[in-house]
């Protein structure tokens, strides 16, 4: 993840454009808007079943080199918490609030995302979506960078980095340039002492592994995002990469995907209807198929699979590498 300079939204002209929308009757968006218990809690319960299936797999592999597929698999499974995180930080996956919450604060400890800074953060995102030197979670920079993207962050490395640093200097009471940006003074307290119990859990769960002196505790929290965030670095990628910044349509800089139900459903969370998502953020995930067949011929085409998917953005992404101003054109109905 590449953080820019952040400049206050507080401080931009407050007669910014306004974000295009489709045209849907507003009967049928707010009944796409209605929150339900049952859909979340049967697709976090195949995830989680997923997750606890392949780590056992993983644990009974240990001291073997089956270890290695094993956890590459636990770990890429892992880093799709990620997505979860995302849609829990938008309070959509429940009716019920503090299932929301709860599983935010989960998901958030899971994938090494301080919960109360990014919140904040997150809102901004969908405020300013890759409008440079403003959205704090722009994934691809302009010029983009190759070795961030396909290395470093391809391992997680720099993401968390950045996040053990603010999550340290927040838990000792001193602010970074987001936490002052984006979450209100009255709010920082919480921020401080979510900080200190993540440090607390970083704490125990390394000195459970010393004192056993093994490294498997390791494996199943934490690193998983650095030896197996590789697959969601790239499905990822698709919400924005090759495409334009500084737009105030979603269209141009927001892509839409086809996946298996696996991947999209089961793992993704429907985010692979990215364009949908950021046009409205409130629709929950199992609907985002329905609104995407709803506002489809308003839409520019989708990528019909993630190869697809990758065999357009990726050399997009080389040549913003060296011509930041490119982007790949989009086809938008008259």
């Amino acid at each position: 993840m590449v953080s820019y300079t952040y400049k206050s939204i507080e401080n931009q002209d407050d007669n910014m454009p306004n974000w295009y929308k489709p045209e849907i009757d507003s009967k049928v968006l707010k009944g796409l808007m209605k929150r339900r218990n049952l859909p979340g809690l049967i697709n976090n319960f195949c995830y989680l079943l997923l997750l606890f299936i392949t780590g056992y797999i993983a644990y009974l592999t240990w001291g073997t080199w089956w270890a290695i597929p094993a956890f590459l698999v636990y770990g890429n499974i892992y880093s799709f918490s990620n997505a979860r995180w995302h849609e829990f930080v938008h309070r959509s996956v429940f009716r019920t609030r503090w299932l929301n919450d709860f599983f935010y604060q989960v998901f958030s400890l899971m994938d090494y995302f301080e919960a109360f800074k990014w919140r904040w953060s997150h809102t901004h995102h969908h405020s300013r979506t890759i409008h440079l030197d403003v959205d704090y979670e722009i994934q691809v920079s302009r010029p983009a960078n190759l070795w961030n993207l396909f290395v470093t962050d391809a391992f997680a490395i720099d993401r968390v980095w950045a996040e053990f640093k603010s999550v340290f200097w927040h838990s000792l009471g001193i602010m970074t340039p987001i936490a002052k940006d984006c979450v209100p003074e009255s709010e920082r307290w919480k921020m401080i002492w979510n900080c200190r119990f993540y440090m607390l859990v970083k704490i125990v769960v390394i000195y459970w592994a010393y004192s056993i002196g093994s490294f498997l505790p390791l494996m199943f929290w934490f690193t998983p995002l650095i030896y197996g965030g590789t697959l969601f670095q790239f499905v990822a990628m698709l919400q924005h990469g090759g495409l334009k910044a500084d737009s105030w349509d979603h269209r141009e800089s927001t892509r839409t995907v086809y996946l298996n139900p696996i991947l999209g459903w089961c793992m993704y969370m429907n985010m692979q209807y990215h364009i949908e998502h950021h046009i409205f953020p409130q629709v929950p995930f199992y609907n985002l198929p329905k609104l995407h067949k709803i506002v489809k011929d308003q839409m520019p085409p989708p990528n019909t699979s993630f190869f697809n998917g990758m065999k357009e953005m990726i050399p997009a992404i080389i040549k913003q590498s060296k011509d930041p101003k490119y982007h790949l054109p989009r086809e938008l109905p008259a």
